[in-house]
């Protein structure tokens, strides 16, 4: 697919402090593939990268849309069918914004509204890189990011939010097969309360840790969709919904429509793993594997732990579908 451009698309990588002023390392990527399923991919594409200060908020490029996701559960077939579109640009899982919401250096000591206008200055410096042809920009957030979804509704109350999400034992299978860094912080009492914003109920067990971040994740996403005002900025997707959603459902709630060619991409990236760069392989649906794959412990973590904020997510689903 053509989307490759020589004006400059700044984005920033890794942040610091310069005194009072945020700073970032940032590079190019206009010269790199957009339909990759990160931003990292795009970075490792591009050139050098220079050192200079953020710019400072100016409300003028918002993103048109967030995807927020459980993980594991599709939402990289989301935004990349998404970046098929040549009006999209599709900001996958940036590591500035991770670096906000994380655990590591002051980030996590910082006043709640420094930390809010500090994402929203990473978020417009990445919105801007988006080119005179695209209209729409999506930025997917990782699967993690949700546990700060009061940060997020804080920096953009008013930008539509879309949720992927899946059965949690399938989730929880897919984590224990092959596990996200993340994990790690289980490790740690310190950063595992503070990444998790409690103290873990099983200290130190990685899949009892994930299955606690997995019903937070759930909790908060259908306490803000449960909110009177949040009709019609809420998007909510399941897993079994994929990929049909991505030919109608998502593209009318972002206001676009795919051409006939474009269709025919997306058509064509469902039958492939999304994260699969470098040898595509043709996808095989897998929820009947990972259920067979459900171990006494993990039913009895994901029943104490995620079970009935999922239900709950899925009541609020249906009420707002009319089923």
């Amino acid at each position: 697919m053509s989307g490759f451009s020589a004006a400059a698309q700044p984005v920033p990588v890794r942040l610091f402090h310069d005194g009072e002023r945020l700073s970032a390392d940032w590079v190019d990527i206009a010269d790199t593939d957009p339909t990759l399923p990160f931003l990292h991919d795009r970075i490792a594409q591009a050139g050098p990268s220079w050192s200079a200060a953020l710019p400072t908020v100016s409300r003028a490029t918002q993103p048109s849309a967030l995807v927020l996701h459980a993980g594991r559960c599709g939402s990289t077939l989301v935004s990349r069918s998404l970046s098929l579109m040549s009006c999209c640009h599709v900001i996958s899982e940036p590591q500035a914004v991770n670096e906000v919401l994380g655990v590591d250096g002051i980030w996590p000591f910082k006043p709640r509204k420094a930390r809010s206008e500090a994402l929203k200055q990473v978020v417009e410096a990445l919105t801007s890189s988006t080119r005179p042809d695209q209209d729409r920009v999506v930025l997917k957030l990782s699967s993690w990011n949700a546990l700060h979804l009061h940060l997020i509704e804080d920096a953009f109350p008013d930008v539509p939010k879309l949720f992927v999400y899946r059965q949690p034992e399938e989730i929880l299978v897919s984590l224990r097969d092959a596990p996200p860094g993340w994990m790690r912080r289980a490790d740690d009492p310190v950063q595992a309360k503070l990444f998790l914003g409690t103290a873990p109920a099983m200290a130190g067990h990685r899949l009892g840790f994930a299955a606690q971040v997995l019903g937070r994740v759930y909790t908060a996403i259908a306490d803000a969709v449960s909110m009177p005002l949040a009709t019609g900025r809420w998007l909510l997707t399941p897993y079994d919904e994929l990929p049909d959603a991505l030919s109608e459902k998502i593209p009318s709630w972002l206001d676009v429509r795919p051409s006939p060619t474009e269709e025919q991409l997306i058509a064509e990236a469902a039958h492939i793993h999304a994260k699969d760069i470098h040898d595509p392989r043709r996808f095989e649906p897998d929820s009947a594997r990972k259920r067979a794959a459900v171990t006494p412990e993990l039913a009895e973590l994901a029943g104490r732990f995620v079970n009935a904020a999922y239900r709950r997510l899925e009541q609020l689903r249906r009420a707002r579908d009319g089923q």
